[in-house]
């Protein structure tokens, strides 16, 4: 019968998207000795199976004839669940530098 009450939850209309718990809004905050970062203009990327680690460097003379040292500058380790969010963000951002300066050209 229509009027009994029911345990049911209330309908809502198909075009409502279920509600969200409120996402936290993240603020990033950068320590004064981290404020000026590290230049790079190497990297070297390692796995295992629970991380990847990221070696960012400065490729410095070494002092003997045809050797380059690669100094690590930094030094990241990303778990396996965050690496597909870095790919993307890099590759949104290169998108948005070509398409502001022009393609970047690889050197070496």
């Amino acid at each position: 019968m229509a009027d009994e009450p029911t345990n049911d939850p209330p309908s809502r209309p198909d075009n409502d998207p279920p509600s969200r718990p409120e996402q936290a809004q993240i603020r990033v905050v950068v320590a004064d000795e981290h404020k000026h970062g590290q230049y790079a203009n190497f990297a070297v990327v390692q796995h295992t199976a629970h991380e990847f680690t990221l070696d960012f460097c400065q490729l410095l003379p070494s002092g003997e004839a045809g050797k380059v040292n690669a100094e690590v500058v930094a030094r990241i380790k990303l778990a396996p669940t965050m690496v597909g969010q870095v790919m993307t963000s890099l590759a949104n951002a290169q998108s948005k530098y070509e398409k502001k300066f022009g393609s970047i050209r690889a050197v070496g």
